[in-house]
């Protein structure tokens, strides 16, 4: 392969990539690199992504919290307000370290983020009743192999796969509302609780591809395994006490298929397509595992559910296409369009999505390649509702509406080549 087809498609992946931290759905912020595997010789790749949604909530509205409270917020004493910014910026680091074993044979060691999530809608509305503050943060340390064999004069078929180990924290705040008896005396006064949980999980991945690196043309499909977590953690501030709590969740299987080839001298197409099986998980819920867990109206069983994260998402799709060009020795660039289905049922604003993306490749030697990519997207209207959750009323929910918001972010990358 040559070293301007190595920068036009360099180019494409941060334009692509980019994008998949952008607006990805559900909870998906990073995906596994095998790109690098079909590279020759040793190479070191870091880069950071930092993306900044502008998704805003108005309109906010149907709390029966906030009924009950006269519309009276208790911490500002003055009404509701009735919009706020919901999403915060995050940036999302990635590096990886490649090596040949053997002419056929390479593997490479990855670091990535791969789900994640940051809302903060503040204390002013009553969104503050179903969460004030959601984080999740997710670590992967995994090692993927890719084995080659001749197929024809000129193509290879390649085996894919991989394994990771992840970590994963979550944390959430809400305003709890008062007015229920407790074994502790009166009812308790409105007041904030914690959610903080945690656990580690492993997973695996497999594929195939099919590669001429004559004319960069280079076709493959990876199925990502599904990663189970047993969350273990605390919540405090609902009682005096702090309560002890379990949870299952899973990160979603997913299958990708990838393909790009040689247009025209100088000149790279790529596309990929992307299905997640987000609608695995409705709702994680944390149980109670104290034995001694007293309640308002007598003891809390162990297995009880405390609170929950309610997510009832449904499958996720994403469609990139894309286009890359060489210009000379040292600079690339490319272009890519992509639609992510969002993954929302209506409880949360993950809409579709929209992004260009638009990236650019540099390398002033054999040895270094710094790329630079820049995404601008929509992040479509909608109206969500979680007041009421798997046909029961929620009362701490409500419904806000959300106009066609901006989403941007900027990647920044390096490789060095031995």
């Amino acid at each position: 392969m040559s070293r301007g087809t190595t920068t036009i498609i360099g180019a494409a992946l941060i334009a692509a990539g980019t994008v998949v931290s952008a607006q990805a759905g559900g909870l998906e912020r990073s995906s596994q690199d095998f790109d690098i595997l079909f590279e020759p010789g040793t190479r070191i790749e870091s880069g950071v992504t930092y993306v900044k949604p502008g998704r805003k909530l108005k309109n906010i509205r149907g709390s029966a919290v906030g009924a009950a409270t006269g519309g009276i917020n208790p911490i500002t004493r003055r009404p509701y307000e009735t919009s706020t910014s919901e999403a915060r910026g995050y940036a999302v680091p990635k590096f990886s370290a490649k090596v040949d074993l053997t002419d056929d044979l390479a593997c490479a060691a990855q670091y990535r983020e791969p789900i994640g999530i940051h809302t903060d809608v503040g204390t002013g509305t009553v969104e503050m009743y179903t969460a004030i503050e959601q984080k999740i943060t997710s670590r992967d340390y995994g090692v993927n192999c890719s084995y080659r064999f001749a197929a024809g004069e000129k193509g290879f078929f390649r085996i894919l796969g991989g394994v990771s180990y992840q970590e994963v924290e979550g944390y959430q705040s809400r305003y709890l509302p008062a007015g229920f008896p407790t074994p502790f005396g009166a009812s308790l006064p409105f007041r904030t609780g914690y959610l903080n949980v945690e656990d580690k999980g492993w997973g695996w991945r497999l594929g195939a591809a099919y590669e001429i690196p004559e004319y960069a043309l280079r076709a493959s499909v990876v199925y990502q395994s599904k990663v189970k977590y047993d969350l273990e953690g605390t919540i405090t501030g609902l009682f005096p006490i702090t309560i002890p709590v379990v949870g299952e969740a899973e990160v979603p299987d997913s299958v990708e298929f990838k393909f790009q080839t040689g247009i025209a001298p100088n000149w790279l197409a790529f596309g990929s397509v992307k299905w997640t099986h987000w609608s695995n998980q409705d709702a994680i819920n944390f149980l109670n595992t104290s034995a001694s867990l007293p309640g308002p109206f007598g003891a809390i069983p162990v297995g009880a559910r405390i609170t929950g994260l309610d997510l009832y998402y449904r499958d996720g799709w994403t469609v990139t296409g894309g286009v890359g060009h060489k210009l000379n020795d040292q600079w690339s660039v490319a272009s890519s369009l992509t639609w992510d289905r969002g993954t929302s049922t209506g409880l949360q604003s993950q809409t579709d999505t929209w992004t260009l993306g638009l990236g650019t490749t540099y390398s002033p030697n054999d040895r270094i390649e710094v790329r630079l990519a820049g995404v601008v997207g929509l992040l479509t209207s909608g109206t969500k509702d979680n007041t009421v959750i798997g046909g029961k009323p929620n009362l701490t929910g409500s419904i806000a509406d959300f106009d066609n918001d901006f989403v941007g972010a900027l990647s920044v990358s390096a490789k060095l080549k031995f």
